[in-house]
């Protein structure tokens, strides 16, 4: 692992430095909420709920993260694209859940894969 650099006010960053110490933060990131809630789930019910990635933010399908506002619910990445990704959402309590917002985080390491 490479140290890590610091700078002062006045320091010039030169290409090395920026290639590596920046390297790590990835090609591309998008974060925010999916395209609409959950809705009132029954016991062991499903939703799905579609995430809409920026335009032109990804060249490939990132890697993403789903979770909801609700401790009752689980969240499995079913579909995943450049442009967006489909959430499956199930209650996974005994009674019913209530509405529960969808947040998304998603990640492009390289221009040209996901990992990395």
């Amino acid at each position: 692992m490479a140290t890590t650099k610091t700078w002062t006010i006045g320091d010039v960053l030169t290409a090395a430095d920026l290639n590596s110490n920046f390297a790590n933060l990835g090609w591309a990131r998008a974060a925010g909420t999916g395209d609409s809630t959950t809705g009132v789930l029954a016991a062991d019910g499903t939703a799905s709920v579609t995430i809409t990635y920026p335009a032109s933010r990804f060249s490939v399908a990132p890697i993403v993260s789903a979770w909801t506002t609700s401790n009752r619910y689980i969240c499995s990445i079913n579909t995943n694209a450049a442009g967006s990704a489909t959430v499956t959402i199930r209650n996974v309590s005994a009674g019913a859940g209530s509405d529960a917002t969808v947040y998304y985080s998603a990640v492009q390491m390289t221009s040209g894969t996901a990992a990395g």
